[in-house]
């Protein structure tokens, strides 16, 4: 071996050596590290027997060191035991003093709730009583109280399944700690898949009158609440709106809720997009209602809410789209009842709320209140609804009798001085009926004025006689309000076949003899004239009857008798006033007033 050969391998052994060492020293080596038995709860094979061999396939107690780490997956953790019903469960039924309930186990949803002592058909009880799940909530597959997490897969997971069914009775530390009255039902819903999804639900049902019902629920993954997890109430709520026997003003429905700063109302056919709050903005509750009824979330702490707008295939027209709410409160109130002012008002004492406000008495509410609070002092009285309405009708045109007088006596008045100066009038028109030009329709207009003047005569006081119309206009609007929002009117009979004052006439009887009236009233204010332009615009005027009569006619039957007495009222006064104009002498023009 030659030199350079002996330096070039003595050179390699060093580089070699310290190659090594440096490795060694900068990527030291794990020290072997005693293996540690693995808890039961996470494992779900038992440990093998100290000093046995391990079991075939097994994993080594420690890897060696610097070994690489294996690819194979992990072990699955172990969660608890699956929970499941049987299937076809027949359905869990509850029945209360106020309520009819009947909830499934798939899902554990509402199928049906109904009001017990609200007729579906007022005053025909094989219909059956008012059932606040929609039919579209049905056609969709999502009743009552479905749990949406917002994913499909876990939707379908978690509303398909079926799950346990617990109805023992609350114990009294229970109904205690939830304010509970005793007596209180309860049924609960359990449900888990075994792989960490577990969900469950609780209904609290007391028998009083104040309609409320306490849910508790949860849903959880690997022992963690789903986020995004909602429990819901739609779309709709209570019976689709007939339209063949419902007038365009119909109530049609909307969603309400109570922000921090105001209450909000969404209509269906209005709404565009889906709404959501989140935790910190969350309304105080939220409801939907239809025309006497409504269903409300009262959360039991602030939580995210959420309104949803659903399309409802081959639905009536204005009834296209529905509307859904969700709350994410794991405890919440629900209120599933009539909108009748005791009852809310004992709730809102009850929840420290404002369900109050689900009354929508609309723009004349400040006149549809103080109306209907007047007209259940007179209820009390007389114990008849449409008995109510007729002495209320008297009360309010003896209360404007002063004021319809004078402008109807005025108006008869005028009327008589116009037909006093018609034949002078018809002096100055012919006399410049030949003329075109504007200076001579001028000057006709200034002679007209004067002679006006000089006779004493006021052509504009015959306005006057709409002021009895005008009068009763708000309180017309005011008393549609307090029929098609007071539950207490709903299915109120008055006599005969008039069985229901919040729905129209059956027989259109009430609407065309209130048209009869109406012309009849209108011809005895008219008088005797020869105008032709005079007798034009009477003839026009005999055409509001028959207007009026077309717009009452699918109108309340309760608004109808109350325009209906008012007419009649007014026919009386009309007859008076003529017969005293009659009796009276001409008027006289005044001193000084020269005939041209």
């Amino acid at each position: 071996m030659d030199r350079d050969t002996t330096i070039r391998t003595i050179a390699a052994v060093a580089i070699s050596i310290l190659i090594l060492v440096g490795w060694n020293y900068l990527f030291p080596g794990q020290k072997p590290q005693p293996a540690a038995a693995p808890p039961a709860a996470s494992s779900s094979s038992a440990a093998p027997a100290e000093g046995s061999a391990p079991a075939a396939g097994s994993a080594p107690a420690a890897a060696p060191a610097g070994a690489v780490p294996s690819l194979a997956p992990a072990p699955p953790a172990s969660y608890g035991p699956a929970i499941a019903g049987a299937e076809n469960q027949p359905l869990v039924e509850i029945t209360t003093a106020q309520h009819e309930i009947a909830l499934t186990a798939r899902g554990a949803k509402v199928v049906s709730w109904k009001l017990l002592g609200y007729e579906k058909v007022p005053g025909d009880a094989t219909k059956g009583f008012v059932d606040l799940v929609s039919s579209e909530s049905r056609a969709l597959d999502r009743n009552p109280l479905t749990i949406d997490p917002h994913d499909p897969a876990l939707f379908k997971q978690v509303n398909d399944a079926w799950y346990v069914v617990d109805r023992g009775a609350p114990t009294a530390e229970e109904l205690s700690a939830r304010g509970l009255p005793p007596g209180t039902q309860r049924v609960a819903f359990r449900w888990a898949d075994g792989a960490g999804l577990e969900a469950t639900k609780s209904l609290w049902i007391p028998g009083d009158d104040l309609f409320l019902v306490r849910v508790e629920w949860s849903f959880t993954r690997q022992g963690q609440p789903v986020p995004s997890a909602m429990i819901t109430w739609g779309p709709g709520v209570g019976a689709a709106l007939d339209v063949k026997n419902s007038n365009q003003y119909a109530y049609r429905g909307l969603a309400i809720a109570a922000l921090a700063d105001k209450t909000a109302s969404f209509s269906p056919a209005k709404q565009e997009g889906d709404v959501a709050w989140p935790a910190g903005l969350g309304p105080r509750w939220l409801a939907l209602d239809e025309q006497y009824f409504a269903v409300a979330m009262v959360p039991g702490a602030p939580a995210a809410s959420e309104l949803r707008v659903f399309p409802i295939p081959n639905a009536p027209k204005g009834q296209e789209r529905q509307l859904l709410i969700g709350s994410a409160s794991r405890e919440l109130t629900l209120f599933v009842g009539p909108k009748s002012s005791p009852v809310l008002q004992k709730v809102d004492a009850s929840l420290g709320v404002a369900l109050s406000g689900l009354i929508q008495w609309g723009f004349w509410g400040w006149l549809a209140r103080p109306l209907y609070v007047a007209m259940e002092w007179l209820h009390g009285l007389v114990g008849n609804w449409g008995w109510t309405i007729f002495l209320l009708s008297v009360l309010i045109r003896l209360s404007f009798f002063p004021l319809m007088h004078r402008s109807m006596v005025e108006m008869r008045k005028t009327q008589q001085d116009m037909a006093r100066v018609q034949p002078k009038i018809h002096k100055i028109k012919e006399k410049y009926k030949d003329a075109r030009d504007m200076d001579s329709r001028k000057k006709m207009n200034e002679e007209m004025m004067e002679l006006y003047k000089r006779e004493g005569v006021n052509p504009m006081a015959s306005l006057t006689g709409c002021l009895p119309l005008l009068l009763q206009i708000p309180v017309m609007f005011a008393m549609y309000s307090v029929l098609t929002v007071s539950v207490q009117l709903r299915g109120a009979p008055w006599f005969g076949w008039i069985r229901d004052l919040s729905a129209a006439d059956p027989f259109f009887v009430l609407p065309i003899v209130m048209g009869a009236t109406q012309l009849l009233q209108q011809i005895m204010t008219m008088t005797k004239t020869e105008d032709p332009q005079q007798r034009t615009q009477q003839r026009m005027m005999l055409v509001m009857p028959v207007v009026f009569t077309w717009f009452f006619i699918y109108m309340p039957a309760g608004l109808v008798l109350y325009w209906l007495v008012s007419n009649v009222l007014g026919i009386v006064q009309q007859y008076f006033i003529n017969r005293h104009a009659d009796a009276a002498p001409p008027a006289a023009a005044p001193a000084g007033a020269r005939a041209r």
